[in-house]
C-alpha cells in the first residue's frame, strides 16, 4: 500500500488552520489509499466575498474565515 505526504502546497495552505484540524488532515493522508491535496484552508472576508458573490460559496459566514475547515 503506498504512504501518501501532503506536497509543498497543501502543507502551505495548512498555514494557520486550527491545530487539531491540522492534525487530522496530516493523519488522514497517511492513512488514506487516495492521494489528495489541500485546495484551500483560512480565508480572508474579502475572498469569502467573492467566492459568495460569484456562487461558489453559498455562505459568508464560512469556517475557513476562522481556520476550522479546509478544501480537500
Amino acid at each position: 500500500m503506498p504512504q501518501y505526504n501532503f506536497s509543498d502546497r497543501s502543507l502551505r495552505n495548512l498555514i494557520g488552520v486550527n491545530m487539531l484540524l491540522q492534525t487530522v488532515m496530516k493523519m488522514a493522508i497517511l492513512k488514506s489509499t487516495i492521494d489528495f491535496g489541500i485546495g484551500e484552508g483560512v480565508r480572508s472576508e474579502e475572498r469569502q466575498q467573492y467566492l459568495f458573490d460569484t456562487g461558489k460559496s453559498k455562505t459568508l459566514n464560512s469556517k475557513h474565515i476562522t481556520g476550522d475547515a479546509v478544501d480537500v
